[in-house]
């Protein structure tokens, strides 16, 4: 059935204002990053900007812990600790495939590369969530009214409780 929707690409989603890192950054200048821009992930570039890696806080957890624990530093740079099998997304797949990548993956995020291999942005889980909110929207028969969250305060879950919901 045609609706007349037009189901987004990767493409038109993306982030093109991506925080990329390069092999050579600290450990600890990364983190203060991530901490400093709120992200929990990047991918990691080479001068040519051709993605060789991708990191997240659980590199950087495993990492900063072991450090700690063992009083030593053997990760200089994020060359060492970064992942290099790196998960991406393709700027031609709908928000369909784009979803499953994410399902079957289980990840947050991906780098959009270019068939040079070069970043073309950055793709979330929460960009495709905002794409399939705004197919819903324009969908025929779409409610008009959002129902709004309910309220867990404490009176109102005794109003509840004495109402037997």
């Amino acid at each position: 059935m045609d609706r007349g929707l037009n189901i987004p690409k990767v493409r038109d989603i993306l982030n093109k204002k991506v925080i990329a890192l390069e092999t050579d950054f600290s450990v600890l200048d990364v983190v203060h990053i991530f901490n400093k821009f709120r992200i929990s992930s990047a991918p990691v570039v080479n001068t040519e900007k051709e993605v060789v890696g991708y990191i997240s806080e659980i590199d950087f957890l495993n990492c900063l812990g072991s450090c700690l624990f063992f009083d030593e530093s053997r990760n200089p740079t994020i060359a060492s600790i970064m992942a290099t099998n790196v998960q991406h997304a393709n700027s031609e797949w709908d928000i369909f495939e784009l979803d499953k990548f994410f399902f079957n993956n289980h990840i947050r995020s991906a780098p959009v590369i270019d068939s040079g291999n070069h970043l073309a942005g950055i793709i979330t889980r929460r960009d495709a969530l905002r794409a399939l909110e705004e197919i819903i929207k324009k969908r025929d028969g779409y409610k008009k009214e959002i129902k709004k969250p309910i309220d867990l305060s404490p009176s109102n879950r005794i109003k509840m409780i004495l109402n037997g919901r």
